[in-house]
């Protein structure tokens, strides 16, 4: 009888484990790698609708992850990439300003692309099959435009916006549903000067976005410490990079 219940408890023991595997849920990591067949380039179009006034000369685009399974805010002018979503494979982490849309880290999180997002023109992801996945979360870390006007006071203009005690950088990710209606949001700060820490978001960093996982539009926003005394807008130079979003199966 002691041998027919210890075969028992192993039998159910076997059982539970199989069960609990059967419940793991597959994911997907969206990539970009070999969109672009040129070193230290970028995702550009001239297949927009104009945003008026015509005479801002900003046009509204937009694309899709090589999988279909995500659509990206897209904005360009004349003068190139005009805010929401591009991908590039740039490198540079030494000049400063605007012309520079690489990444902090130099490079994607698992490859050499990723996307650089602007905050120009409003950056919104739709996900297209919200019916059989949710998202599970992001990589982030700062543009190299962004984390060297903090820590150097550089933004390859009035290099006024090195960061001092208190001062902060934060992105907010927030979730709508279908009709619109707020689900929830996610602070992350690029940068935090606050009670004695001296810290930039230099490396890759997992963002866990299980507040707004049932989401089937994001958008985005950034704030700062450091804003305009007469005319209120940001200082800091309003971009963040993104790679490996994580879907997760329902």
């Amino acid at each position: 009888m002691k041998k027919l219940s210890l075969l028992l408890l192993f039998t159910v023991a076997f059982i539970f484990v199989g069960c609990d595997s059967d419940d793991d849920k597959a994911q997907v990591v969206i990539s970009f790698e070999g969109k672009l067949t040129e070193a230290n380039s970028e995702f550009t179009t001239d297949n927009g609708e104009p945003i008026p006034p015509l005479d801002w000369g900003y046009y509204k685009s937009k694309f899709n992850d090589p999988s279909n399974n995500l659509e990206f805010s897209h904005y360009y002018s004349a003068g190139g990439f005009g805010g929401g979503f591009t991908y590039t494979n740039k490198t540079d982490v030494t000049t400063p300003g605007y012309s520079n849309n690489s990444a902090i880290a130099g490079k994607g999180k698992n490859g050499t692309t990723y996307l650089t997002v602007c905050m120009a023109n409003p950056p919104q992801i739709n996900l297209l099959k919200s019916d059989l996945y949710t998202i599970k979360g992001a990589w982030i870390t700062n543009s190299t435009y962004a984390y060297l006007a903090i820590k150097d006071g550089n933004d390859g203009y009035q290099n006024k916006t090195k960061f001092e005690d208190g001062d902060w950088f934060k992105l907010t990710i927030i979730g709508y549903d279908v009709n619109d209606k707020k689900i929830g949001s996610i602070d992350f700060y690029l940068a935090d000067y606050r009670d004695g820490k001296n810290t930039i978001i230099k490396d890759w960093t997992w963002v866990d976005f299980s507040p707004i996982a049932n989401a089937e539009v994001i958008k985005f926003e950034l704030s700062s410490t450091d804003n305009d005394e007469d005319y209120g807008y940001m200082n800091t130079p309003a971009y963040f990079c993104m790679d490996g979003i994580t879907l997760e199966e329902r």
